[in-house]
């Protein structure tokens, strides 16, 4: 919808600008030699590569009874919004968060609740008073997102234990989102929902997860999740339905086979333009407030000031946006050619803010960092 030449950088989706991993183009090259697509034999040998994954990499012991194959997180979490949270309930969700998952709990015909994480020494945190304030009896779910999508969270083990006790004694079923699980700065340890030292809270949850953020394979429908509780697969399991490709399943297979040494590397790649990023913006973009980001390939920055100076409060109504979040992402497209997904998108906490992708070449990320900031700083 921008004129042409305007919009010059597309930092709002959240997939890689890298090349794929050698290992599933071979992959995917070999297998088309075959000349025949009918119906594959099985899928076990992925279900397999999962748990293998897990184990090895996240030190999360699974068995592949455990596993559900489907091709994407949103039937997953759809089938298991249905399947706890009748029509008319509701899933209490930690904001800012995934926009998706406003649009899973419509298409499950559920209401959504936010919570509003709090700013804490330049650290999102979990306002755990408003969490059980908003535990009232018509919640059947609370969405975890770990890594936080989009502020960059990686959630410690306490945390996670004590919104899992929460929920738990409120009878709320937890979902916990995983899909940026690998994508873990330097420093930083991950936790699954699904390791925590506390049976019953693992028992009262469900992981959804898949390798698209990881190896760039969204366009390849596969994903999967899984719970410890075989009563609450179960009940899942019976909402779900899923058709799986023969090419994603060739494809993710591979990766989980050979991919690791790849992505090791992509991700030690962009744990330094994460620091790049926090370098330039605090040297150069001073009215843009940044947050240290501990895991995925997003950050959120803070444009309130910025937001102010073009009477964006204002405008976004005269010029028929949703939001002010939204007439800044225009504004940021007409004045630095750079596309970023307005923070209004992820829920009450994400006002005043935007997400920039950063998984891409340091040199056009370097580009982008000096467009925004010669548009910003002239305001």
């Amino acid at each position: 919808s921008y004129p042409n030449g305007e919009f010059k950088f597309g930092m709002g989706v959240a997939s890689m600008d890298f090349e794929c991993a050698p290992c599933i183009t071979e992959a995917l090259m070999e297998r088309v030699q075959h000349h025949s697509w009918g119906y594959m034999a099985s899928t076990e040998e992925l279900r397999d590569e999962v748990v293998k994954w897990n184990g090895d990499y996240h030190n999360n012991d699974l068995d592949s009874s455990m596993v559900t194959l489907s091709d994407g997180v949103y039937p997953g979490m759809i089938a298991a919004m249905r399947a706890f949270a009748p029509r008319g309930s509701k899933v209490l969700i930690m904001s800012p968060a995934y926009s998706g998952f406003y649009t899973m709990a419509s298409a499950a015909n559920i209401e959504t609740v936010d919570s509003e994480m709090k700013l804490v020494n330049g650290r999102y945190e979990i306002d755990f008073d408003d969490l059980e304030a908003k535990m009232t009896s018509d919640v059947r779910a609370l969405i975890v997102c770990n890594p936080q999508n989009p502020t960059g969270n990686v959630w410690r083990e306490e945390e996670l234990l004590r919104a899992g006790r929460l929920a738990l004694e409120h009878g709320i079923v937890v979902l916990s989102d995983e899909i940026h699980s690998d994508v873990i700065r330097d420093g930083q340890k991950f936790t699954p929902f699904s390791a925590l030292p506390d049976r019953d809270v693992v028992n009262n949850s469900l992981t959804f997860n898949a390798i698209s953020k990881t190896f760039n394979l969204a366009g390849m429908k596969n994903a999967y999740y899984y719970s410890k509780s075989p009563t609450m697969l179960g009940r899942v399991n019976k909402y779900h339905r899923a058709e799986l490709s023969t090419l994603g399943v060739v494809a993710n297979v591979a990766a989980y086979k050979y991919g690791r040494d790849w992505f090791d590397q992509a991700n030690a790649y962009m744990d330094r333009t994460h620091t790049m990023i926090e370098d330039f913006v605090k040297k150069n973009m001073p009215s843009v407030g940044y947050v240290r980001n501990e895991g995925t390939y997003m950050t959120f920055l803070d444009f309130t000031k910025t937001m102010a100076a073009i009477g964006a409060d204002e405008m976004y109504k005269s010029h028929d946006k949703r939001s002010p979040e939204h007439y800044l992402q225009d504004w940021m497209v007409y004045n630095s050619g750079v596309y970023l997904n307005p923070g209004s998108n992820y829920g009450q906490g994400g006002a005043g803010r935007m997400r920039m992708n950063i998984a891409s070449s340091q040199v056009v990320v370097q580009d982008v960092l000096e467009a925004m900031a010669a548009a910003v700083n002239k305001v």
